[in-house]
């Protein structure tokens, strides 16, 4: 049968279409180079990946036992005999045809056969035996020969192995170039050596091929240099390797005329060359480096303390510079354990110290780039190293603002940093560096201005941002998440204890829709800085910290901050807050007496002001939505729906950014629904649910979604109010008590519902009861109790009777009437 599609050796009359009908069949079989010589190494037969790729890339006739290897490994062994029978037609059709001419094709590749490849001149630096991964980046660069392409441009950071890697290649590569494999180190990044100058670099490449520089070459003569270079070239199958350039200046005049291949390396970028193929070499991945080092330092070594050599390891990230001379130093200190190298490389002052070995040392490669920058350019680079972020990227304004100048001269400065390898760009406008590279930047330079800009940035940014929002500064503010907790973190680490509490407080509203656990981390820098400082004001954080905690579930450890709080406290109005957001606590931990009395207290605090801050009017605002929630928790309407009506009238003074509007609009709707006013109540909570759906409160979005259904049940849409209850129950599968309240309204929908069965409510109050006990949620049981109490009454009064006793004790230990469930309470939205 042979591979499924392969058109097979039929229909071929020459060599060339011969060869084709190969490359297709590899193609087909979708295997690599690299995997097609693990096959044949399976089967007990060598086929090295240059040796396939030189075959498919010649229109000659392959070897025999050459074809027939490579047929079988490509998945096509059972037409093996009929791809030889074609190759020896094809042979002997070619010498009939002109024995004298046609036939000494055959009759090299008999002597090849007889004779191996022959010799070719070699001026190669060694292959390295610890060689480690790379396999990706070797199968490109043979494709591209095997493709045809005349110049492959790889560039990368100092020390990313770049020359290794072509090294390598040439070897794997050797028999495509019969006519010879030349190499020179340009010395375009090299420390204490000047840039070799074309004409020393091609005179160098002449002796390989034993040619000579002609008479007057020096100086303007570089274009006899470059003829001679040109001619000599012209009819050689040639690997020339041009090491270490410094830019496309030095490397254009070096390219040869005829159909070899330049493989060039380079820490820039070299866009400027025609034709060329770039590769960026990257670092090695984890695994990669892990191999690499263990190879370095020997298999037993590395296997005795696997912790250390991770770390090392994680240390070096990647870089097989770094690597490299770790492992040397080990290799040559056999009295050193692994764990002993790490523990100097942690109480160094300069950890890259110990990145060093036979003279070689990481941080003097990383100077030869550094030196080689303007001077503006090396101020960025510095400024971008300052920069505090998880992953150590920054947009390009607040490296400008570090660095004292516009976003667009950043942005440029930084492509250029870009394109030597001195940076990298991970999403478009957004720049990090390597870590090594990083802590060599962070060694050029104490000066404490950098954090001191960063942290006025990001503070007056953030302060606009929530002013005026907008869909780019909500998208800004997203994406600097995780960099501004670590610019709060490094403010208080490094001293600026202003910035760090200033930032805590800026960012404030803006966390508190995140991970509750972020919010906390920075609060606790912010609140330390501000303790190291003599500005007044921990209280104020301290309640922060502690709606923090809140929003985390620890409501104890929040009771306890805020109360606390309310004793170190100064200032009336802030005083007042926390206060009010006390009783926000206890109400929501169903602690109705205690919320009533501290929301009174706050009022209290305030009472004494002639005029009130926005501060004030927002501790206003929570403290009547908190005595309002409490007296229709106790069936007290009308005085529910003024203290609601007073706290909407102080959201709309603040608006949507600084008051807690969405929840005073479900309060208030919820009392107006049950004075029977659905109407207000419904375009109310279609306000609140907008809301709630634009800042990701998926809880409070249900929350308004059931309260909707009970509208709607009150309207006598039936069907379109159970619709809704059920949407909000879907949206709630992971929060027991608001998904007990969702199924409450439900069940009051079901049972009112001539349409549906006394069993179906039935069931949604016991699902709700099941959820509100799990919870441990007392309130939300007794509403579950009181509800299946009333449907079961007519099929089984006793435990109706019984349903209705225990609901009753509970609501009484509670001291509400049980004709309302709890309202949700986002802790940060206040």
């Amino acid at each position: 049968m042979g591979i499924e599609g392969a058109a097979g050796p039929s229909g071929a009359e020459d060599a060339a279409a011969l060869v084709a009908r190969l490359r297709e069949l590899r193609e087909r079989s979708g295997r690599s180079y690299r995997e097609l010589e693990k096959r044949a190494r399976a089967r007990g037969t060598y086929l090295p990946r240059s040796t396939v790729a030189g075959m498919l890339s010649r229109s000659a006739l392959p070897r025999e036992d050459l074809l027939v290897a490579f047929v079988q490994v490509c998945g096509d062994g059972e037409r093996a005999g009929a791809w030889l029978a074609a190759r020896q037609w094809i042979a002997s059709r070619a010498s009939r045809a002109d024995p004298h001419d046609g036939g000494r094709e055959v009759a090299a590749e008999q002597r090849e056969q007889q004779e191996g490849p022959g010799p070719c001149l070699n001026h190669l630096p060694r292959d390295v035996a610890d060689f480690t991964g790379r396999d990706a980046e070797i199968d490109r660069m043979v494709a591209a020969v095997t493709d045809g392409v005349g110049v492959l441009a790889v560039d990368g950071m100092a020390g990313v192995g770049k020359t290794a890697l072509v090294v390598r290649a040439g070897h794997l590569l050797a028999e495509r170039f019969p006519d010879g494999l030349l190499y020179v180190d340009l010395h375009g990044h090299s420390e204490g050596k000047a840039p070799l100058a074309p004409t020393e670099a091609l005179e160098l490449l002449l002796g390989q091929i034993g040619a000579d520089l002609p008479p007057g070459s020096a100086g303007a003569g570089i274009r006899r240099a470059e003829a001679r270079w040109r001619a000599e070239t012209e009819a050689r199958q040639l690997l020339v390797v041009l090491d270490n350039a410094g830019d496309e200046a030095q490397v254009k005049p070096l390219l040869p005329s005829g159909g070899g291949t330049s493989l060039i390396t380079s820490r820039i970028r070299l866009s400027g060359i025609d034709a060329a193929r770039p590769l960026s070499l990257d670092v090695l991945s984890e695994r990669e480096a892990l191999a690499f080092f263990t190879r370095v330092i020997g298999a037993d070594r590395a296997a005795a303390e696997p912790e250390a050599v991770s770390r090392i390891v994680r240390f070096c990230a990647g870089l097989p510079l770094a690597l490299r001379l770790s492992g040397a130093r080990l290799a040559h200190r056999p009295v050193w354990s692994v764990s002993h190298l790490w523990e100097r490389m942690g109480s160094a002052g300069r950890p890259l110290s110990e990145l060093s070995s036979g003279g070689r040392r990481v941080d003097a490669v990383f100077q030869m780039s550094y030196a080689q920058l303007p001077a503006f350019d090396q101020l960025v680079f510095k400024a971008l190293a300052q920069h505090p972020g998880a992953d150590a990227d920054a947009d390009a304004a607040v490296v400008g603002a570090m660095a004292q100048t516009s976003q667009a001269n950043a942005e440029e400065a930084l492509q250029r940093l870009v394109d030597v390898h001195l940076a990298e760009e991970v999403f478009p406008g957004r720049y990090r560096q390597h870590d090594l590279l990083r802590e060599y930047a962070r060694s050029l330079t104490t000066n404490p201005k950098l954090i001191t800009r960063m942290l006025d940035h990001y503070v007056t940014t953030i302060t606009e941002a929530l002013k005026h929002p907008d869909p780019a500064a909500e998208a800004w503010l997203a994406s600097e998440h995780s960099n501004l907790l670590a610019a709060t973190r490094c403010a208080a680490a490094n001293g600026q204890t202003g910035g760090a509490w200033q930032l805590a407080v800026a960012l404030w509203r803006l966390l508190t829709r995140g991970p509750a656990h972020d919010v906390v981390d920075l609060l606790e820098h912010g609140l330390s800085g501000l303790r190291d400082s003599s500005e007044g004001g921990e209280a104020v954080l301290a309640t922060m910290l502690a709606v923090a905690h809140w929003s985390a579930g620890r409501r104890s450890l929040a009771r306890k901050q805020l109360e606390d709080a309310v004793q170190a406290h100064e200032d009336t109005e802030s005083r007042a807050r926390t206060l009010a957001m006390l009783s926000l606590v206890h109400l929501d931990g169903g602690d109705y007496g205690a919320a009533w009395e501290h929301a009174q207290l706050a009022m209290a605090e305030l009472a004494g002001l002639t005029e009130l801050s926005p501060l004030g009017v927002n501790t206003q605002t929570m403290s009547c939505l908190t005595q309002g929630v409490i007296q229709g928790l106790r069936g007290n309407d009308a005085s529910a729906l003024e203290f609601l009506r007073a706290a909407h009238h102080t959201c709309e003074q603040l608006g949507d950014r600084l008051s807690p509007t969405d929840h005073v609009l479900t309060e208030l709707a919820r009392c107006l629904t049950t004075l029977g006013d659905v109407d207000e109540a419904a375009a109310l909570l279609q306000q609140a649910r907008s809301i709630r759906k634009r800042i990701g409160d998926r809880i409070g979005e249900a929350e308004a979604i059931a309260l909707l259904g009970a509208v709607r049940r009150a309207q006598g849409h039936y069907a379109e109010a159970a619709a809704l209850g059920r949407s909000a129950v879907d949206m709630l599968t992971d929060q027991p008590r608001p998904a007990a309240c969702a199924l409450l309204e439900l069940g009051h929908t079901l049972a009112e519902d001539d349409a549906a069965t006394a069993d179906e409510a039935t069931e949604v109050y016991r699902q709700a009861l099941h959820l509100a006990v799990t919870a441990q949620q007392p309130h939300e049981e007794a509403l579950a109790l009181q509800a299946l109490a009333t449907t079961l009454a007519p099929t089984d009064p006793h435990t109706a009777q019984r349903y209705r006793e225990r609901a009753t004790g509970i609501l009484a230990q509670l001291g509400v009437s049980g004709r309302m469930t709890r309202p949700h309470l986002r802790p940060g939205g206040w």
